[in-house]
C-alpha cells in the first residue's frame, strides 16, 4: 500500500509542477552516485545527470537521462570500497575498521556531515544530515564465534538499513541545472585508497517527460 501512495503521490506532484504525465512511463527505479573522498577537500559535487559525469568512468553509477524525471521517496547513503572499475566493491553501512584500516576514525566526517541541493539557482534542500545512514550492525565482520572459528560478515539488509524516506518528496528533472553536494566538517586527514561514499536515490522514474527529446 506504501509503494502505491508513493506512485500515485509521484503523478500527481508531477502533473502540479506541470508536466504531462499522460504518456510516461512510470516505474520504480533508482539513481545511484558516488564521490571519491580525498584528504584536501572537505566539500564534494554529487553527479546526478547524465551530463555531469563527462570525466568520471564509474562503472557503479546510475545517473538521470536528461529526457526523465525521478521523484526520491527514499535515500540511503553508505560507504564503498573499491576502485571505480570495480562493479562487484562491497558497501558498507559505517566505518567498519576491519575494511578502513586506515582511515576509519576519519571517516566520521562523512557522518558529521550534510547534503544540499540547488536546482536552477534555488536552494531546495538546505542541510540533511548523513547521520541519519549511519547504522552499526548487531553482528559485525572479524568478531569470531565458537572457539574464533567462524567468522561472520556485516549484517545488512539491502532495502532498509541506512534508508530514510524523503518527505516531502524530491522531484529531479533532467532538464534542470542541479548542484548536489556533500558538506564535511573538516577534511579526512587519513584514508584508504578508493574510499567513496555513495548515494542510492529510490523512488519513481517517469521515461520522456521533459522539454528534452
Amino acid at each position: 500500500m506504501g509503494l502505491r501512495l508513493v506512485y500515485e503521490n509521484s503523478k500527481a506532484l508531477v502533473n502540479q509542477l506541470g508536466y504531462d504525465t499522460s504518456h510516461a512511463v512510470a516505474t520504480q527505479s533508482f539513481l545511484r552516485s558516488e564521490v571519491l573522498l580525498t584528504t584536501t577537500s572537505a566539500s564534494y559535487s554529487v553527479p546526478i545527470l547524465v551530463n555531469q559525469n563527462t570525466s568520471n568512468t564509474n562503472v557503479r553509477l546510475s545517473l538521470l537521462n536528461l529526457q526523465d524525471l525521478f521523484v526520491v521517496s527514499e535515500l540511503s547513503v553508505f560507504l564503498v570500497s573499491g576502485a571505480n572499475t570495480n562493479g562487484a566493491a562491497p558497501f558498507y553501512e559505517y566505518p567498519d575498521p576491519t575494511v578502513f584500516t586506515t582511515g576509519a576514525a576519519q571517516l566520521m566526517n562523512v557522518y558529521n556531515g550534510n547534503m544540499s541541493i540547488i536546482a536552477n539557482n534555488q536552494q531546495i534542500l538546505p542541510k540533511w544530515d548523513i547521520l541519519k545512514h549511519y547504522f552499526v550492525p548487531q553482528t559485525q565482520k572479524g568478531v569470531g564465534v565458537t572457539a574464533q572459528t567462524v567468522f561472520p560478515i556485516n549484517q545488512v539488509d539491502g532495502s532498509e538499513d541506512t534508508v530514510y524516506p524523503v518527505e516531502p518528496n524530491i522531484v529531479i528533472n533532467g532538464a534542470a541545472n542541479y548542484q548536489i553536494s556533500l558538506n564535511l566538517p573538516a577534511a579526512p586527514t587519513t584514508l584508504d585508497s578508493n574510499t567513496y561514499v555513495a548515494f542510492l536515490f529510490r523512488g519513481i522514474l517517469l521515461q520522456n517527460c521533459t522539454s528534452i527529446k
